[in-house]
């Protein structure tokens, strides 16, 4: 037995798990298709339409607000409050979808990630109706927000599900592809809701903008009936081995004595040994600390173990909330807004311009499905970070300047747009989740998309009220994060490319010369 102090995911090296001597190619099996469709359209489709789906109809749900307020009130409404329960309506996606969350690693571990995913994906369906009833049930405008709360807590649901199920089952070497997936999902959802807003952005048609996403959920719901159970929660639930391996073996496309299998089968049964009891090595670390206790007791989880798990999970916060603040989500789905209000184009100018944003974003999606594990994730989140800042730059100066500048500001909101699309904004999703160990992810994932849907409501509310005040200005809540984070992320950001997490720690604690070796 060494006397290296080993980390939290075996006690010693008779426990390590089966690793193929050599790399091989592994070809996505049938099962992890489907399961990969299943969840980027219940996660990252819903996330884009949720997120665009108020974009082009603005001013028409805004007029709709207001016809509300007089026939309650007999008088208008003030231009500032207007702004306000804009603003809040947009909002309620990111506080929703806090607790939707928090409820997911409840849900997860009572249901298994497949009927959690079920009883999610069927939210959707009244959260959407109940948006467009708000039109016909003139003047309950309150029905846009109860709608919509629904539609966010069910998407927070879906969202950490999505992402603990497919880095469960996954394998590594297409783990990163798979994940990148959600990426081209949401700007296909995206998309969709601005198609159908082309048209359907008037004063009596926008309720419908809300409707032809029920009909993805049914297809959604239909293709998770078809993939087997995590084998993870197969064996925390009921420690089945057989049953476990049987689904690991058909995500992965290859026999139950694989030792592909073998060496997942091990993680399994390790980490949940993790949460049983904890354990100590040789060397008297303390290694099986619960997730909270890791990312927010220092003073009680204070081993080297436990520091060095600490780091990269922060590191994974650090890597959401800096997407967050290239502006690119919020400005997406006030595209309109920007190119209409702060630009000086035509409303029908700025409807369509919307539209082929988005239409372009979706082949760029497909770069990181196709270059995330070839490039590495690092490259793509530092290179995105920097372009975002010269984008945003070059979008303060053409507002300012107006007149044909307008132009300009359409390119630089464009390019935000594409560079995030297949940089940070696709990373970001998975890439937390491959800097902690798997008796943590659940907890892990549940946490640190919470900082990144509060950094989120914080921006998003701040922004749109700002803009209509002082304009082009507005985006310095933008620049200036972005300009810090790139920086960070460049210093702190580890390469996780067709790498266990136990390799990706082992290489974080050699460069930070800590005394900690994870088995291989």
């Amino acid at each position: 037995m060494s006397n290296i102090p080993r980390g939290s995911i075996a006690s010693d090296d008779s426990q390590a798990p089966l690793i193929p001597d050599a790399p091989r190619k592994v070809m996505p099996s049938w099962s992890i298709h489907i399961l990969s469709i299943a969840l980027c359209l219940s996660s990252g489709f819903q996330q884009g339409y949720i997120a665009s789906v108020l974009n082009q109809p603005y001013a028409q749900i805004e007029q709709f607000i207001n016809s509300s307020w007089i026939e309650r009130t007999g008088h208008p409404i003030s231009d500032s409050t207007l702004h306000l329960l804009w603003s809040l309506l947009n909002v309620c996606f990111p506080i929703a979808t806090i607790f939707g969350q928090f409820l997911a690693g409840w849900m997860c571990s009572q249901f298994g990630r497949k009927y959690t995913a079920l009883i999610a994906s069927f939210l959707y369906i009244p959260g959407a109706i109940l948006c467009a009833a708000a039109k016909w049930c003139f003047p309950a405008f309150e029905l846009l927000f109860v709608g919509r709360i629904i539609w966010s807590l069910a998407n927070g649901v879906n969202t950490v599900n999505a992402t603990v199920w497919i880095v469960e089952c996954a394998p590594p070497q297409i783990r990163g592809r798979m994940a990148a997936m959600q990426e081209f999902f949401m700007a296909l959802g995206s998309l969709l809701t601005q198609a159908v807003g082309v048209p359907f952005s008037t004063d009596e048609l926008w309720p419908y903008n809300f409707l032809p996403n029920c009909a993805v959920v049914l297809v959604s719901m239909v293709m998770f009936w078809w993939v087997a159970e995590s084998p993870q929660f197969i064996m925390e639930k009921y420690n089945d081995v057989d049953r476990a391996r049987k689904a690991l073996a058909q995500y992965h496309g290859v026999s139950e004595d694989d030792p592909s299998v073998e060496a997942e089968m091990r993680i399994c049964e390790q980490s949940i040994g993790k949460n049983k009891e904890k354990k100590k090595t040789a060397g008297g670390i303390e290694t099986s600390h619960t997730g909270m206790e890791i990312m927010f007791m220092p003073w009680r989880a204070k081993d080297q173990t436990s520091r060095l798990i600490r780091y990269c999970a922060w590191v994974g916060v650090m890597v959401k909330i800096a997407y967050v603040f290239t502006g690119a989500r919020s400005l997406r789905g006030y595209s309109t807004f920007i190119l209409y209000t702060l630009s000086n184009f035509t409303y029908a100018q700025a409807t369509w311009l919307s539209f082929a944003t988005g239409l372009l974003r979706l082949p760029f999606t497909l770069v990181p499905v196709f270059l995330v594990d070839r490039l590495g994730r690092r490259p793509l989140i530092v290179v995105s970070m920097l372009v975002s800042f010269v984008s945003l730059l070059a979008m303060i100066v053409a507002i300012d300047i107006g007149g044909e500048w307008k132009y300009a500001t359409f390119i630089g909101l464009t390019v935000l747009l594409l560079i995030n699309t297949c940089g940070i904004g696709s990373v970001s999703r998975f890439y937390a989740a491959e800097l902690v160990p798997r008796n943590l992810l659940l907890s892990s994932v549940s946490t640190l998309t919470m900082f990144e849907a509060l950094t989120k409501i914080g921006v998003e509310f701040a922004f749109y009220p700002t803009a209509n005040v002082i304009g082009a200005q507005s985006l310095l809540l933008f620049l200036v994060p972005t300009g810090i984070f790139t920086l960070m992320c460049y210093f702190m950001c580890p390469e996780t490319s067709r790498m266990t997490v136990n390799e990706v720690l082992n290489n974080v604690a050699a460069k930070k010369k800590m005394d900690v070796v994870f088995p291989m």
